[in-house]
């Protein structure tokens, strides 16, 4: 699937997923093309995402940010999205809004 195939309130994510990062946005945008629906996205990024709460400054290491963004608050940021990724989850495609590009 494609970024653009996302309902606004899945796509949302990418906007919350720069606020921590702009290379994690980056991240996101691009698993979508591994995933033929957008729960599956969600759910992949949610397990993504998991993991990178687990280890933040390995994360941040390997993008060489580990001197440019403080680790607790990118934890923060990144709680922040999973939290919303799981929110989306949980409401029924009908209420996430209508992709802006679908017929």
């Amino acid at each position: 699937m494609d970024t653009d195939d996302l309902t606004p309130m899945a796509h949302a994510t990418l906007s919350l997923a720069y606020q921590a990062s702009e290379p994690l946005r980056a991240e996101l945008g691009i698993l979508a093309s591994n995933y033929r629906s957008e729960d599956e996205y969600l759910t992949g990024i949610s397990e993504f995402l998991e993991a990178i709460i687990k280890a933040p400054s390995d994360y941040l290491e390997s993008w060489n940010l580990d001197d440019e963004i403080e680790v607790k608050a990118f934890t923060r940021a990144v709680e922040s999205v999973r939290a919303h990724v799981i929110s989306t989850l949980a409401t029924p495609r009908s209420k996430r809004g209508k992709p802006p590009f679908e017929k």
